[in-house]
C-alpha cells in the first residue's frame, strides 16, 4: 500500500490518533484476514475522504480487537478471522464510524444529505446492514428504496473523486 499520512483527512487522523505506524498495522491486520492481495486495501489507498472512511474503519476495528487481544497480529488467518467472528460488536463499532464519516463527509464536501442505510447498501454487504439493524445502533437505520441506493452509489463516486 503505498499511502502516506498526506492523502487522508487529517482532522480524522487527528480525532483518531492514526499515525504511520497505525497505518501499517492495518495493512498487515488486513493482509492477515484477506491475503496478500487484500481488497480492502485498494479502497484506502484511494486516499480523500472515501480512502479515510475505509481505514477509519479498519483502525477503529483493529484498535477494539487488539485491546481484547494484543497478539491478535501474530496469528494465523484462520484464527484471527475466528475471532474477528466472535467479536462483530468490534465490526459493528467499525461500520458506525465509517458511515457516520461518509455521511457527514458528503454532506460537508458535497452538500447532500444522504441516509446512512443508503450508503450501506451502496458501498457493502447485507450481513454488514444486518449487523447494525441487529445493534443497539438500529433506530438510526432506514430500508432505502432503489432510488436512495442509487443515489448513495453515485455520491460516493463523486466523493471518491475529491482531493483533500
Amino acid at each position: 500500500m503505498a499511502v502516506s499520512l498526506a492523502d487522508f483527512d487529517p482532522q480524522t487522523f487527528a480525532d483518531y490518533d492514526i499515525t504511520a505506524d497505525g497505518l501499517r498495522r492495518v495493512e498487515h491486520y488486513l493482509r492477515l484476514l484477506q491475503g496478500p492481495d487484500a481488497p480492502a486495501l485498494k479502497d484506502i489507498a484511494v486516499g480523500g475522504y472515501y480512502g479515510t472512511s475505509a481505514l477509519l474503519h479498519e483502525v477503529v476495528e483493529l484498535d477494539i480487537l487488539l485491546e481484547r487481544e494484543p497478539g491478535l497480529l501474530k496469528w494465523n488467518r484462520n484464527s484471527a478471522r475466528a475471532f474477528l467472528n466472535l467479536n462483530e460488536d468490534a465490526h459493528v463499532a467499525a461500520l458506525v464510524a465509517e458511515y457516520t464519516y461518509l455521511q457527514c463527509q458528503v454532506e460537508q464536501v458535497l452538500g447532500e444529505e444522504v441516509e446512512i442505510g443508503a450508503l450501506l447498501w451502496a458501498n457493502t454487504t447485507m450481513r454488514d446492514f444486518d449487523l447494525l439493524a441487529e445493534s443497539d445502533w438500529s433506530g438510526h437505520l432506514l430500508v432505502p428504496d432503489t432510488a436512495a441506493v442509487d443515489r448513495a452509489r453515485r455520491l460516493l463516486v463523486r466523493l471518491r473523486e475529491v482531493d483533500l
